[in-house]
């Protein structure tokens, strides 16, 4: 036994590390944690309040993009953020899923965060 751990001293001697660099080769917690995920939100004005939670979907055209449940139009996505919407809709054919991810309690707006396609 006194042979093998000399041996591995000698070992780690020789490529330069030793039992402290071996223990950071063991996966952390945050090493083994899944990949982040970005998805953009955009902010809308409401015309009527969707709850949280609920899928919508987005359509239109230019600096007028309609936010749509059920077939009634319940907002529109605010004008200085519609521009960034423009080439997801070209190629969702003019529509796109989302789901309503927060609500204002001080304005008649909501927030929607674009789902992935199925």
């Amino acid at each position: 036994m006194g042979e093998q751990f000399l041996r591995k001293q000698a070992h780690g001697f020789r490529h330069g590390h030793d039992a402290a660099f071996d223990k950071m080769k063991i996966p952390t917690l945050i090493s083994t944690t899944t990949k982040d995920v970005m998805a953009r939100e955009f902010r809308c004005d409401a015309s009527d309040m969707p709850d949280v939670n609920v899928e919508v979907t987005l359509s239109g055209r230019g600096e007028k993009v309609n936010v749509m449940m059920g077939g009634r139009v319940v907002g529109q996505v605010a004008r200085d953020e519609a521009a960034a919407l423009q080439p997801a809709l070209e190629i969702g054919c003019g529509v796109l899923r989302a789901k309503v991810a927060s609500r204002s309690a001080i304005t008649p707006s909501f927030v929607v965060r674009l789902q992935d396609a199925p």
